[in-house]
């Protein structure tokens, strides 16, 4: 028996060629995702602002490419120009507020879910429970506390892995043996060249797709040529994905700025020094962290781990008729390279995430996607169950249709995505601030003192932190290429900043936990505000410029 064969599956006898189309799937993801973001994302409608730093930044310097300014060289920030690029889209639908985000997040999340239905109808029937559990899949992996604040990197370059999950798993399930086919390959790639221009570190993921494609060809279909061409097909596609940014840096002759902070400081400066030894014993503390942090979804992991390693055993192992089918009613059927992929993505995903030893609260976000193999098992059980029911009331006549009554499961849909609303509220973190207004918010009260001046296109510096919101808010922009203090060569960048500061072309200084530091007799501390909800307690400063003449 060749292990590395497909073998039989025990799916459900239904038309290979079953499909339900795009527009009821996309409605309904639609909805489901509309219904979590409200409540998940601080971006949402329910939410007076989404105080988080780093989303600012993002939204600050996305606004600015549409206004002429050029990430990397004019303005500094570490992620991935395609992030920008969906924030400067945001701020074309709302300039001062996170609406327009909110839009790209539901975006985002209607594609995430799309693809989680889909990876659904790959193990069970199709019509029924892959709807049931999209919207609770959603609920969970949202309102995760790895979910943060909302309009992470992480978050827009989800639907780009779940996407590339689901090609991956779709081949191995229903192709394998056979070669993939170039335009899935090139896919792949396009998909992973959209998640190396949001942000590299959850490359990892596609390493490991390409190389199952490789190894697939050669161990499969045993055609090594193909295997090779495909590697560069599979490059072609990243290339595609990356040829629009090229011709942007080309055209404002950045590209060496491009290349250069996005990549480089980011490859060798922002990861840690460590021995193998110390990397690993990091690594291990980062992944405890995160799995309690994220109970949850990691339980679900491990479900879906425990089950698909028992079904491939099971699988393989041959038995008669009456023990498969005994078999069958628990266990999916599972091949050895399926369950190969399913580990290898998994595994270089997290490796690729976390092997350079800096980790915050959001970066695992993107491994939620593989909580789907936690809610296969239960549903798979239940259809065996109730196919088991039916042939037996219709006297062992083979079943072919759908598991459950298109009227039932369309009711049973609709009390999931209530049931996902439920559990998104109870467990997201973010709705612990959905009732601060905007009296209570440090943005609006530094916004109102601000516009009371009378200057006009203030200029703003963030000093000892990131970027507070006001530059949205005000809808300002940046007057030097470091508008805000990076956690790269720190003392580098408060010495840039002081010049703008001791020359007083900033006429306002914002500075967030910490009292602005050498900044002489030019600034006065004009307000004071602390901002207390939940876990977060922080205290901001605001200062203005005076009348005092430069000192040399």
């Amino acid at each position: 028996m060749d292990l590395f064969a497909n073998t039989s599956k025990g799916k459900y006898d239904i038309r290979d060629d079953y499909s339900d189309g795009f527009f009821k799937p996309f409605l309904w993801c639609a909805v489901c995702g509309i219904a979590i973001m409200m409540i998940c994302t601080r971006s949402s409608l329910l939410y007076v602002f989404n105080l988080w730093d780093d989303a600012n930044s993002y939204f600050t310097v996305g606004k600015c490419i549409f206004r002429g300014f050029v990430p990397y060289r004019d303005l500094f920030d570490q992620k991935g120009i395609m992030l920008y690029f969906i924030y400067g889209l945001s701020s074309l639908m709302s300039a001062t507020t996170f609406r327009g985000v909110f839009v790209m997040e539901i975006i985002a999340a209607t594609a995430s879910l799309m693809a989680i239905l889909k990876i659904y109808q790959l193990f069970l029937e199709p019509r029924s429970f892959p709807y049931i559990l999209t919207p609770i899949t959603g609920a969970v992996i949202y309102s995760s506390w790895n979910f943060y604040w909302g309009g992470s990197a992480e978050e827009f370059l989800f639907p780009f892995i779940m996407w590339g999950m689901y090609l991956s798993l779709k081949y191995f399930r229903n192709c394998y043996p056979k070669a993939m086919d170039y335009k899935t390959v090139l896919l792949g790639g396009v998909l992973a060249g959209c998640v190396l221009n949001i942000k590299f570190n959850s490359l990892g993921f596609f390493f490991a797709w390409m190389a199952m494609v490789f190894f697939a060809d050669i161990i499969g279909s045993r055609e090594v040529v193909k295997a090779f061409v495909s590697c560069l097909v599979f490059i072609g596609g990243m290339g595609i994905a990356t040829l629009p940014w090229v011709i942007y840096f080309g055209v404002h002759r950045a590209v060496d700025d491009w290349l250069y902070v996005y990549i480089y400081k980011n490859v060798f400066e922002y990861s840690k020094s460590f021995t193998f030894a110390e990397r690993m014993a990091k690594f291990y503390d980062i992944m405890k962290d995160h799995v309690f942090n994220n109970f949850p979804v990691y339980i679900l992991i491990t479900i879906g781990i425990i089950y698909f390693l028992t079904s491939t055993v099971s699988t393989a192992i041959g038995e008669d008729r009456n023990s498969l089918a005994r078999r069958d009613r628990f266990f999916i059927g599972m091949g050895i390279m399926e369950l190969i992929n399913i580990g290898m993505l998994f595994a270089f995903l997290i490796i690729v995430i976390f092997i350079g030893g800096v980790s915050l609260p959001y970066y695992s976000f993107p491994i939620n996607g593989f909580v789907v193999f936690g809610f296969i098992p239960f549903c798979y059980i239940i259809e065996r169950f109730l196919k088991r029911r039916i042939e037996k009331n219709t006297h062992g006549r083979n079943y072919d249709g759908a598991i459950l009554d298109s009227g039932i499961a369309f009711a049973v849909s609709i009390v999931s995505c209530f049931a996902a609303v439920a559990i998104a509220y109870l467990t997201s973190v973010n709705v612990k601030s959905m009732n601060l207004k905007a009296e209570d918010l440090y943005v609006y009260k530094f916004k109102d003192y601000i516009e009371s001046t009378g200057i006009e296109n203030p200029g703003i510096i963030n000093e000892f932190s990131f970027d507070v919101g006001l530059y949205t808010v005000l809808d300002a922009e940046p007057i030097c290429y470091y508008f805000q203090t990076q956690t790269l060569n720190m003392q580098e960048v408060l010495d840039y900043q002081k010049q703008y500061l001791h020359s007083g072309e900033a006429d306002f200084v914002v500075t967030a936990c910490y009292e602005a530091e050498g900044i002489g007799d030019r600034y006065d501390l004009v307000m004071t505000d602390r901002l207390q909800f939940y876990k977060f307690d922080q205290t901001y400063y605001l200062y203005q410029r005076n009348d005092n003449p430069v000192t040399e």
